[in-house]
């Protein structure tokens, strides 16, 4: 069964909490170009890498912004893994036990591919997010859900079936997809475009719900006035 969020249509009371438009007048190109340089940089030390990308930066969304820019050039999308989680998960479903190890072991070998390759999936690209950007002193959460594309890879149910980010700037929460900024996989070639896709960066909340809704409910990052749910923080 699909989870929906809301039936938008009817969202005549709602309010964002942040948009993008509150970094209308903010000029990203020192930060674009400092990404740029560093294009082909590996993860082998994670924290030198951020300081190099964040340094010279004054503003938090400006650290954010080459950190974000950075990743969605550099990882590459993987698909392969996707299916083979979404096989074990249905073998270990009805044991909870056996379901977490699998769950744990998976992780490991996600973000070691990651490190090593720079090829991950959407839990490898939200959990490089979180780690350069907490690095640079700005708070980032991982956000799981359910991912909703035009063509989706894998099941859609009522379980997570991707992973995204939510980062606070300036005292607010905002939203960010670095797995849909970064590209797409040619699913017959079976090869990964890089097509960076900046809609995803900071877009506003009431737009990305269209395609993302959260297990937790509060990180919709929407407020309506008949739930009255808001984040704080």
């Amino acid at each position: 069964m699909k989870v929906h969020l809301y039936t938008l249509s009817f969202l005549f009371t709602i309010a964002t909490y942040a948009q993008r438009n509150d970094f209308s007048l903010v000029e990203f190109d020192l930060a674009d170009s400092i990404a740029k340089n560093l294009e082909g940089e590996d993860l082998k030390n994670i924290p030198v890498l951020t300081h190099k990308l964040t340094a010279s930066l004054p503003t938090e969304v400006k650290k954010f912004r080459a950190i974000y820019y950075w990743v969605c050039h550099n990882i590459e999308g993987d698909s392969n893994p996707i299916f083979k989680n979404d096989r074990k998960r249905r073998k270990h479903r009805k044991d909870p036990v056996s379901l977490g190890n699998w769950n744990n072991s998976f992780r490991k070998e996600v973000f070691k591919r990651l490190v090593k390759d720079k090829e991950t999936l959407c839990t490898g690209y939200a959990y490089l997010i979180k780690e350069m950007a907490n690095r640079a002193g700005i708070t980032c959460e991982i956000i799981y859900g359910q991912g909703k594309p035009e063509n989706p890879i894998g099941k859609t149910g009522d379980e997570a079936n991707h992973s995204w980010n939510a980062v606070k700037l300036d005292g607010k929460w905002y939203l960010c997809d670095p797995t849909w900024s970064s590209g797409y996989t040619d699913i017959p070639a079976i090869l990964f475009i890089f097509d960076y896709d900046d809609s995803y960066f900071l877009m506003d909340p009431v737009s990305f719900a269209k395609t993302h809704t959260p297990l937790d409910e509060k990180w919709t990052l929407v407020k309506n006035s008949n739930k009255n749910k808001i984040i704080k923080g």
